[in-house]
């Protein structure tokens, strides 16, 4: 039996994902406490970024490729800048992450060329022309782009 991917559903965890890491990268919490949760969420959202690119990238035939392009650039762009944030040493979370600062460098540096690289499908594929139909998928895809 064929697996479905839910590309909505799992874009919209992922953006959750990339906010909380966004959210424990600004505020200051105890390393003790949110350490591990933080580095088993940005360990998880990578693995996760990597497996749907893959997917969306190798379909060019998928309805709404180019919102889930857009959507997830923003995700790996959003993850790559917290996960920058996190590697600081002079983050709040530094004492519980300084043993994988390397580890969340590697995954920042990746998102960011993640973001780069389905940003750069996006405007090869409205350059295609690709972009005569509807890109917003009405209140579906407005519920996934709320900030």
């Amino acid at each position: 039996m064929p697996h479905v991917v839910r590309y909505q559903d799992d874009l919209f965890l992922l953006d959750g994902l990339s906010r909380f890491l966004s959210d424990a990268a600004r505020l200051e919490p105890d390393p003790d406490i949110a350490g591990e949760p933080v580095l088993a969420v940005a360990r998880s959202l990578d693995s996760s970024i990597r497996r749907i690119r893959d997917l969306i990238m190798g379909n060019q035939h998928l309805v709404d490729r180019l919102d889930y392009l857009r959507f997830l650039a923003r995700v790996a762009r959003v993850s790559g800048d917290a996960l920058s944030e996190l590697a600081r040493p002079q983050s709040a979370l530094a004492p519980a992450l300084a043993s994988s600062s390397d580890e969340l460098e590697r995954m920042s540096r990746a998102h960011k060329a993640a973001a780069a690289e389905l940003a750069d499908a996006l405007h090869a594929a409205l350059d295609d022309g690709a972009a005569g139909q509807d890109l917003v998928s009405g209140d579906e895809l407005s519920e996934l782009l709320r900030d």
